[in-house]
């Protein structure tokens, strides 16, 4: 099921920089329109959060919320990291296993100083446990990490197309119903996870151009020995 042991993970793409910019000056300006608390943006809230919460309130939905929420959670995405890098260890793909638990710490650490200086209060009625900062929000940066490093890290190896083309829309739809989720339970506002997105976006090229620049020269160490790039 498995193959492509002889590609390197992350190579070397001349737009990834333009792509970078482009990234950071729409996240940059997201989150200036969130911290100034511009109208545009709470009518676009707004009328987003009414089409996704509906007038009549559902008992199912919210169990259903709840439970994605719980799957999706900082203290999850952290659970699901290290069983990619587990298997990833395992598989002789040692030099990835480390940089996929780097780029959710980095994502984190990150996602933490964004709330720290923008500072949104979560919309009201929110729930006892979500507490903090309301923007960006964590489940979606974090989920958004752990399935690109799936994307990138693991999917490749799986050898028959059709298998990694399921997959892949799956986690496109999964991580289109955490987002989904975050705002039907008033966790967040709906730009707090677009703005997410951007962010781990955003710190994802990063990482990977960190993964292109010092990858090979990780290899050489003695405890990733006979490791896969």
């Amino acid at each position: 099921m498995f193959g492509n042991e002889g590609y390197m993970m992350i190579d070397r793409d001349t737009n990834r920089a333009f792509k970078l910019l482009v990234s950071v000056i729409i996240t940059l300006l997201l989150s200036i329109s969130v911290a100034f608390n511009f109208d545009y943006l709470q009518f676009l809230d707004s009328v987003f959060t009414t089409a996704i919460q509906g007038n009549t309130p559902s008992q199912g939905l919210e169990s259903f919320y709840s439970a994605i929420s719980f799957f999706a959670s900082p203290k999850m995405d952290i659970l699901w990291a290290f069983i990619i890098a587990f298997f990833l260890w395992g598989f002789k793909y040692k030099v990835p296993a480390l940089w996929a638990l780097f780029t959710l710490a980095g994502g984190d650490v990150i996602g933490f100083v964004v709330k720290d200086l923008v500072k949104r209060h979560r919309p009201p009625l929110h729930l006892g446990v979500d507490n903090g900062y309301s923007y960006p929000s964590g489940h979606v940066l974090g989920f958004f990490l752990v399935m690109a490093v799936l994307w990138i890290a693991v999917i490749p190896l799986i050898r028959f197309a059709a298998v990694r083309y399921l997959l892949r829309t799956l986690m496109i739809i999964g991580l289109a119903v955490v987002m989904i989720s975050r705002v039907y339970l008033n966790a967040h506002y709906p730009t707090d996870t677009v703005g997410a997105g951007l962010v781990a976006y955003s710190w994802l090229l990063i990482s990977e151009m960190l993964y292109v620049k010092f990858a090979p020269q990780i290899a050489r160490y003695r405890f990733v020995v006979n490791t896969k790039v």
